[in-house]
């Protein structure tokens, strides 16, 4: 991007400059143009890698929140599990034990 905004920055400047009506202050004009136009460019591409910086910082939060989803999910999981273990160690008839010489 910046090897064509200089590029046309010559072009202007080499245009108005090889013009044979051109005066003092018409290159100049040109040439304010043209720094006018560098300096937008400029700006332009600091915005985009602003924007480009938050989009990455975007993601990372994405991954993290999505790592954070999963584990919660494993947790859940197994929570869930041991409640239908619980559940059906609550449904077992309890076993009665028998000291040494009673009779069941």
């Amino acid at each position: 991007m910046r090897y064509l905004s200089r590029n046309a920055l010559l072009a202007v400047v080499g245009a108005a400059l090889v013009s044979a009506c051109a005066t003092t202050e018409d290159v100049q004009r040109a040439q304010a143009t043209a720094d006018e136009a560098l300096a937008r460019s400029d700006r332009a591409n600091a915005a985009a890698q602003s924007a480009m910086g938050e989009a990455q910082n975007a993601s990372r939060a994405a991954a993290d929140a999505r790592a954070a989803s999963d584990d919660a999910s494993r947790r859940a999981d197994a929570a869930n599990q041991a409640a239908q273990q619980a559940a059906a160690e609550a449904q077992r008839p309890p076993q009665r034990i028998v000291a040494r010489g009673e009779r069941g």
